[in-house]
């Protein structure tokens, strides 16, 4: 439960753009910067329930440091989930044009299928909606009946 000494909004509007910078870097190699607000929200959620004992001298460290983990724990249960690690492979490149490109993507493609057939009916809707379609997290949240983050 959140303590009522301390002033939770104004931390995170003190601390917000620290804590989002950390987490976008963190999520940057897996191509999931969309996250990183997720991984703020997620670590002032955590520090709420969880107050430190004592009030720290400095909450700039224990905030950036909380949504680093944040971060780090969407990379991670992102990977171990799906079944591979994330890699250059998996980001976004340049469009390019000719055969070499066209066989390297097809490739791509054929390594990501064993991958896709794992998912259960709810995930294949969320890939195609989410990411195939680019519908907005909340829409596709909205109609299942989960959070935008549950989406994520």
């Amino acid at each position: 439960m959140a303590d009522a000494d301390i002033d939770w909004a104004a931390l995170y509007q003190k601390h917000r753009n620290a804590m989002y910078g950390v987490a976008y870097e963190v999520l940057r190699g897996s191509g999931r910067v969309d996250l990183a607000a997720d991984a703020v929200q997620e670590a002032m959620v955590s520090l709420m329930k969880s107050p430190p004992a004592e009030t720290p001298r400095s909450w700039e460290p224990l905030l950036v440091v909380t949504a680093e983990r944040r971060a780090l724990d969407m990379v991670r249960s992102a990977a171990v989930v799906r079944g591979f690690e994330f890699s250059e492979e998996f980001l976004p490149g340049e469009v390019g044009s000719g055969e070499d490109e066209t066989l390297e993507r097809l490739e791509k493609i054929a390594r990501a299928r064993p991958v896709i057939a794992r998912l259960d009916a709810q995930e294949h809707y969320v890939l195609a909606q989410y990411i195939v379609l680019d519908r907005l997290r909340g829409d596709v949240a909205a109609e299942l009946g989960v959070t935008p983050a549950r989406v994520s």
